[in-house]
Order: structure tokens, then sequence, then C-alpha cells
């Protein structure tokens, strides 16, 4: 799909379902209360809180998608529903936003009516709805990868203690490429820096517990640290300008040690225009000899600030996108739909990125700013009660994190859309699998659902 600078086509591409080989059908929908709704562009609607919004379809069909839009951002929760011939409900999705444009992807569902009901809102104002769409669609087969980054510090014996352990050995089997980052730095000698005993512990457990599944491991490289533990932009300059020769033979000579199937790199940030282009020199120097010797290479990018020209864009095989942390929205929370994974699919388009080479990052933490007080924590660290719940509490805050409904829809998304995969951070915040509310399961069953429809 051609990578355009117009932002309406750009817009466009990101909001229709379906690429190339899909089995794609856009349900034709009936709103005799707001007929407006199912045509793009033709007003909005006004819904009060606890409200709802009636479309019938022309016969009973099977969908999972519905594309959902508000003008502003009102909404604050809403639930939509699928009543079958018989007049039973069945609740299809859930969320708290609904935004300029929200994906609600869900198991395939046969429906003769979509509901969707208005729980709560800014001010409790009523919620101005623009357009409703509804799909059906499956990928089949489409190459496409998820790519998990776990962390793997100093010491750490993570994968030693779960040598054994059954759900993280069939977890590993939904990946496709596993990130360990947190050890490796280079210095501003060209010097790197890591602690061998572990990665050598560490790489052995992990490979054993793969066996012959084929799950690519890549080893992402740090900046150097100042003494107070902050990164040195001035080293990595250093090192790169003056001694990148040496980096590149230190990074290469680890990949054959460690047998690394790629280097990845996750510098937060280059922020000065003479370090973006120091970075670029990195990439495109350091691209040529991996690729020479098959191996692969990949950086971590935020969706601002990113000064890469052509050359060093293209020696990337693959961009991991934060599509997060990035709370361009009144609420801050910090990964919604819209203002986060829709606007960094954006943001990386308009730089020249083509969507075959991005995985758009999901996170598996909730985030809190209240009282002026950032802070984080894993998703496994809440009590979750449902698919479509966003927020937990700790010690009196409240965190926003993406729910499986959310992290389902993401993903679906990615697929849909034609990008390369979907990114994770991390691979050690997860619910266990039993109680139906894990993320890595909402993954894999969009995954499934999406392949075979």
């Amino acid at each position: 799909m051609t990578v355009t600078r117009n932002g309406e086509t750009e817009r466009r591409m990101l909001q229709s379902p379906g690429c190339a080989g899909d089995e794609r059908e856009r349900i034709p929908l009936i709103c005799e209360k707001a007929p407006a709704l199912t045509r793009p562009e033709a007003g909005c609607v006004s819904i009060p809180v606890g409200g709802e919004i009636r479309l019938q379809l022309d016969e009973e069909r099977l969908i999972n998608t519905v594309a959902l839009r508000e003008q502003g951002s009102r909404c604050t929760s809403f639930a939509l529903y699928g009543e079958d011939h018989a007049g039973k409900r069945t609740l299809l999705y859930e969320n708290d936003v609904i935004d300029r444009y929200l994906y609600c992807a869900f198991e395939p569902e046969k429906v003769s009516a979509l509901i969707l009901e208005i729980r709560e809102s800014h001010h409790g104002q009523p919620v101005r709805l623009c357009n409703i769409e509804a799909f059906y669609i499956a990928n089949g087969e489409r190459p496409f990868r998820t790519t998990v980054y776990f962390p793997l510090e100093k010491g750490s014996t993570y994968f030693t203690d779960h040598l054994r352990d059954p759900a993280l050995i069939r977890r590993i089997g939904q990946i496709t490429d596993i990130v360990l980052i947190g050890d490796v730095r280079f210095q501003r000698s060209g010097a790197l820096s890591y602690d061998e005993p572990t990665l050598t512990r560490e790489m052995g457990a992990l490979r054993e517990m793969i066996g012959d599944r084929r799950v690519r491991i890549w080893c992402c490289v740090l900046n150097p640290l100042k003494k107070n533990g902050k990164l040195s932009n001035p080293d990595s300059v250093y090192a790169i300008r003056r001694n990148l020769d040496v980096l590149i033979q230190n990074i290469t000579a680890l990949c054959g040690r460690y047998g690394f199937d790629g280097i990845d790199f996750d510098w937060e940030f280059p922020l000065l225009p003479h370090a973006w282009h120091a970075h670029g020199e990195l990439l495109i120097r350091l691209g040529e000899e991996l690729h020479r010797r098959g191996l692969l290479l990949s950086a971590a990018f935020g969706p601002w600030g990113i000064q890469l020209n052509r050359r060093a864009r293209e020696s990337l095989d693959f961009v991991n996108v934060m599509a997060y942390d990035w709370p361009k929205n009144w609420r801050k929370n910090h990964a919604e739909f819209y203002t986060c994974h829709y606007f960094s699919a954006c943001y990386f388009l308009k730089k020249g990125f083509p969507k075959e080479r991005l995985l758009l990052g999901i996170p598996f933490y909730g985030n809190t700013c209240g009282g002026g007080k950032l802070d984080q924590r894993d998703y496994s660290g809440f009590e979750i009660q449902r698919r479509g719940q966003n927020t937990g509490s700790h010690k009196g805050r409240t965190y926003y994190f993406n729910g499986s409904h959310l992290i389902y829809s993401k993903c679906a998304y990615n697929r849909d859309m034609g990008f390369a995969g979907t990114m994770v951070w991390c691979g050690k915040a997860d619910l266990a699998e039993d109680g139906g509310l894990s993320l890595f399961c909402a993954m894999e069953r969009a995954a499934d659902d999406r392949r075979k429809g």
C-alpha cells in the first residue's frame, strides 16, 4: 500500500479495514432514530448518558468489527451489544473512550441488530456520535510478527526460574520475536558492557524453553550511562563519531557469540539534531554489517521528534513503535486508541516508514499521573474483573491500562491495516491465563479469529 504525505488519504487508509487478500464485508446498517449515523460525514447525533442507539441489519449476519466516530471526546464508558433474531442480547465489546475514531474488534458473532449504550460521559454531557460502521473481516495466514520485550538485568534468573513453567513455555509459542533488554550497553570507547554469566545462563535457559520452534532472539543495545544513572547523550555521540568501527565489531561479535538473530536499539532519546545524525550513522553502518551476515536490525521509537534520513530509515528491518506513554488527551491516559495507537500509526507513515516494517506497540502495564507523580504498575498487579476494564487502583491511586477488549482490538487493527505486527512491553507483566483475562490470550484470540474469521 502506497505511503502518502496527504493527511486525509492517510486517515482514510488507516480507518478503512481490509487489505489485499482479506475476506472483508461491510455490513449495511439501518438506524431509524438517527439515519445520519450510517452515512460518513453526514452529521452527528447526541446520545444522553443511559441512552442507546439501535442499528438494524438487513438480515442476521456474522460480524467481528465495528468502527465508531465521536465529535469531541465526551464518552467515558459505553457498551456495544449484538441482538439475534430472537431478541437475545450479547455483549460484544465495552470500553471507556470513543474519541474521533475507535476500532472495536471482537470474536465473530451472528447478529440481526447492534445496540450502542452510553454509560458515562464527561460531566454527564450527551455524547455526539458521528458514524457507525460494521464489518466482517478475515485475514487468512498473512505473515504477522509478535515481538515481546523481556527485561534482563544484571543477575536476572527469570528464564532459569521458569524453565519448567508450562504457561511461559506455551506463551513463547505465540511469540515470533523476543527482545532481551536491560543489561547490554555500549560505552564511549565502543566497548560493550554486560553481565556475561547472566546472559550466558539465561540465553541457555531461553533456548531450551523455545526448543525447535522458530522464535527469533534479539539483543537490545542501550546507550552509555552517566554516574548518576541517567543516559549520556554526549558519550553516545562520541562513541559513534570516534569509535564506530570498534562498536560495530563488538556488536557483531556479540551476535556471533550468543547466536542473536538481530540487534535492537532503544535510545531514549537523541533529542538534538546532531545526536539524531549520529544515531542515523550508527544504524546505516551497523545495518550494512548485520545484513551481510544475514542478521536483522530494528529500533524502538516513540511518535515524536524523529530526525532520521531515508538511508537510516531504510537500514531498519523493523521499527518497534512505542504507541503508548503519549497522552495526547485531556484525561492523561497513556495508551488510548485514538490519541496514542492511531496517532502513532499516522505519525510513522508521515515520516516515511512503510507499514510492512512497523510493529505498533501495546502496554502490559498501568500508568497514573495522579497528584503530579508518575507511576507504573504491571497489569498483573491489579484486580481485574472483566475484559472491558481499563482502570484499576493501588494504594488509593487510579491507574489506566489496556484491558483485554482494547488489546484484542489493537492487535486486530494492526493485522487488518497491514502492519508488520504487534510489539509488547513487557512479557513479564501479564496475568495467568486460567482467569480468561490474560492479555496474551486476547492477542492469541485476535490472531486466531482474524485468520479463521
